[in-house]
């Protein structure tokens, strides 16, 4: 027994070390950092330190509850691992952006988008065209950075808000994006939820599909509304002869591109395919535009550097280059690392579970599950943890209930993921706005992601779609 005594000690020690708050402290915290980081937002909109500071806000609360350093940091690093994916994607696609752009690529898309496209009917087609993009490719973050960029430079051109474009170019976007069995966060959720693949994609159409059709039919209201907008066609035509005088405007340009979506419909790799687009625009910037190495080299790092002597072109064209991404790795690095802390800490865990105790309907069950999932995409800004911790904990409480597990996991995306796009801080956001070199502004445009949460709402209340688990059907 004397053997067996430091032992004993050493378990006392270990369970004194780090406790978990009460539920009272956890939603207390939870608001401390929401005011933290919407304060610092309002006072100057410099999200890298909004985002620093919620996570300095969730480390003195870590402390408050008895967690050493170890822990707390050991809470950053697994929060950060869930980001790290989107952090590299964001690396490559800077040098695939300037490469693009060096290549002629970006350049010959604009053209032939000024040629074919006008304001009435551009908002629409800019929706579907993201939309199809994103379905082919599964991946939302790839049709931002490829015809996303094109379309907000057909924009420009047509003398079209910018934010009315993001906007659009978000929500087709997100809404391939989630419809795709080819999305990570789409296969990820049905895992998570225990639901097979099909039957959460069908399921997410019975809400994604309707926000879908009334999203479009609104930028089609919207883009006839702008008919009255004088479109200078004089300056269009200024714009296609900077580009045909200063580039090699080129179908085989198109090549970068056209790889990205084959090779991710051949299921390879985001980064991959990005690498290999990157790789086959640094040949076709030497082939095409004459570029050496060295411009190659400095692109992928700094950028693309227009200079055709006419400033919307020159505007439009400089950009790309990983330097490019740095602070929005920063944002995003710094928001995991809040929700790593917080998941650490428990604070997450016990909000979920304090509500598990009021649960008593399917409806009151949906509403949790959705709210939870904006709960947590408010803490972390990051859809895949936002999706996993309210996908662990709900399920068994579907399966209790005897409701199919694919209404979690189309409620989960909803607020999740289609939330993502339109959070100031959350990662698919900060992304748009600093590859598309917009602010907040295009946040009330994203129709999509605010429209779809009514349904599942609506659904809960009146139980439509909300089926019955066959698995335990007699």
């Amino acid at each position: 027994m004397k053997n067996d005594a430091p032992l004993v000690a050493e378990e006392k020690q270990l369970t004194k070390r780090g406790r978990k708050p009460t539920t009272f402290e956890a939603v207390m915290a939870m608001l401390f950092i929401i005011v933290v980081i919407l304060s610092s937002i309002k006072i100057e909109l410099v999200l890298e330190t909004a985002m620093v500071l919620g996570t300095l806000a969730a480390a003195i609360f870590g402390f408050y509850l008895h967690y050493t350093w170890d822990d707390i940091q050991n809470g950053m690093l697994d929060g950060i691992n869930n980001g790290l994916t989107a952090c590299i994607i964001l690396i490559v696609i800077g040098m695939v952006v300037g490469t693009w752009i060096l290549g002629g690529t970006i350049q010959t898309l604009i053209y032939y988008g000024l040629r074919i496209l006008t304001p009435q009917i551009f908002l629409p087609i800019a929706f579907l065209i993201c939309a199809l993009t994103s379905v082919l490719i599964g991946s939302s973050f790839g049709t931002i950075a490829t015809m996303g960029i094109v379309l907000m430079g057909v924009a420009k051109g047509l003398n079209f808000p910018a934010a009315l474009t993001a906007g659009a170019i978000a929500s087709g976007s997100i809404f391939g994006d989630k419809v795709s069995p080819l999305s990570d966060s789409t296969n990820l959720t049905a895992a998570i939820t225990e639901t097979d693949l099909f039957s959460h994609v069908c399921s997410m159409l019975y809400v994604s599909g309707p926000a879908a059709l009334i999203t479009f039919a609104l930028y089609w209201i919207i883009g006839q509304s702008h008919v009255s907008v004088a479109t200078d066609w004089g300056a269009v035509n200024n714009i296609l002869a900077a580009l045909e005088s200063n580039f090699n405007i080129s179908p085989l340009t198109l090549l970068p591109p056209l790889l990205v979506i084959i090779l991710s419909v051949l299921k390879i790799p985001a980064i991959v395919a990005l690498m290999i687009s990157y790789l086959t625009a640094a040949l076709f910037a030497v082939i095409t535009q004459g570029a050496s190495l060295g411009d190659i080299i400095t692109v992928s790092a700094s950028g693309f550097v227009s200079n055709t002597g006419l400033d919307v072109v020159d505007r439009l064209l400089t950009q790309g280059g990983i330097n490019s991404m740095m602070s929005t790795v920063a944002i995003i690095m710094a928001a995991t690392a809040m929700g790593g802390i917080l998941e650490k800490c428990g604070v997450l865990e016990v909000i979920l579970n304090a509500l598990m105790h009021y649960i008593k309907t399917p409806r009151g069950l949906i509403l949790a599950s959705l709210g939870s999932a904006y709960l947590m995409l408010i803490a972390c800004g990051e859809m895949m943890a936002s999706i996993i911790l309210p996908g662990r904990t709900f399920r068994p409480a579907y399966k209790e209930m005897n409701i199919d597990t694919s209404v979690l996991s189309r409620t989960l995306e909803s607020a999740a993921t289609l939330g993502c796009m339109a959070l100031p801080w959350g990662v698919a956001s900060v992304y748009l706005q600093k590859v598309l070199n917009v602010g907040l502004e295009y946040i009330p445009y994203t129709f999509i992601s605010l429209i779809a949460p009514i349904f599942v709402i609506i659904y809960a209340f009146t139980g439509f779609a909300t089926w019955t688990d066959k698995n335990t059907q007699n």
